[in-house]
């Protein structure tokens, strides 16, 4: 049995989980699709042989699960409204920009009975993974430091594309970093246009160092490198491997943007989203990390902004 999905909002994003449904995820299928912009969604819906419309309501009922991709400002919105109709949901990240909203999309979901995944696709990226399994192994001893790298080879040529430095792009990263390193206790955060770095500081006594850039001029990197007190893992310097570092030098071409990078992992995250819609399997990614990662990326504004460290412990999370 496959997982009836429909895919609403086509921007970049919604285009590459409308393609992989049509024919590169086994285990659900591409039920419809939906944008606002009746050109926008005839054409996506006429090239993958598919229904379209402008609205959710004339293909939500014969739905297993809704794939949300529409803009960040109204994503806690569908969320509910999905939850309403009792669909479970895939959300593309963020989960909106008010942390107040996104609890109650949380809570909505939760109170519908209905399973919430939200679009973190590093957690079933095989190099991901691979670095998670090598920390919980014990291959690497205790954790002492968690380094991420989010570049950009350009900006997109549309301005309207870049969203929030902190809150669409460098969420990923912190939300790797609880991912892989556990709850942030304190971060410091600093940017300029086009660019941002944060240190953490994990409830482990552990730290962390993320950089992102929206033009590094080379190509897209995604990488990581977990610290620890035996050995060292690092990914995304050589494509699709996971690295033990120990003598000699590594060279590799890297992918051009995250749709390359994480070209299997944005099949995975979605083949495990047919069978949560199947009933089958439990999220992922949920609200709950969702709603986190937001917190986090707020409070790295925020200290960007008043230039010193921010705590980032449960009260400060509380009303971030």
């Amino acid at each position: 049995m496959r997982a009836r999905l429909l895919v609403v909002g086509l921007g970049r994003i919604g285009r590459l989980h409308a393609t992989n449904l049509a024919g590169r995820v086994p285990g659900a299928e591409l039920l419809g699709v939906v944008d606002a912009v009746e050109q926008v969604a005839r054409a996506v819906g006429e090239e993958l042989g598919v229904p379209w419309s402008t609205s959710l309501d004339g293909l939500l009922r014969d739905a297993d699960g809704i794939v949300i991709a529409a803009p960040t400002s109204v994503h806690a919105d569908f969320v509910e409204r999905c939850a309403g109709a009792g669909r479970h949901v895939f959300c593309e990240k963020p989960l909106g920009f008010d942390p107040d909203a996104a609890r109650r999309a949380v809570a909505a979901a939760r109170a519908a009975g209905v399973a919430l995944q939200v679009g973190f696709q590093r957690r079933f990226d095989p190099d991901w993974l691979g670095l998670r399994e090598a920390l919980r192994s014990g291959e690497l001893g205790r954790l002492e430091l968690f380094r991420g790298s989010h570049r950009n080879a350009g900006e997109p040529a549309a301005s309207a594309d870049l969203g929030d430095l902190f809150v669409d792009v460098a969420i990923h990263d912190l939300d790797a970093a609880r991912w892989l390193g556990g709850e942030v206790t304190e971060l410091h955060a600093a940017d300029r246009p086009g660019a941002a770095t944060i240190s953490l500081r994990f409830e482990s006594g552990a730290l962390g160092l993320i950089d992102v850039s929206r033009r590094a001029g080379y190509g897209f990197e995604c990488s990581a490198e977990l610290v620890g007190s035996r050995a060292t893992a690092r990914t995304g310097q050589a494509r699709g491997q996971v690295e033990l570092l120990r003598d000699g030098l590594v060279s590799a071409m890297l992918p051009a943007d995250h749709g390359q990078r994480h070209e299997a992992a944005y099949v995975a995250e979605l083949e495990h989203f047919g069978q949560v819609a199947l009933g089958a399997a439990a999220c992922g990614a949920g609200g709950d990390d969702a709603v986190a990662a937001l917190k986090l990326a707020l409070l790295a504004r925020r200290s960007a902004a008043v230039g010193a460290p921010v705590p980032a412990g449960t009260q400060a999370l509380a009303v971030a």
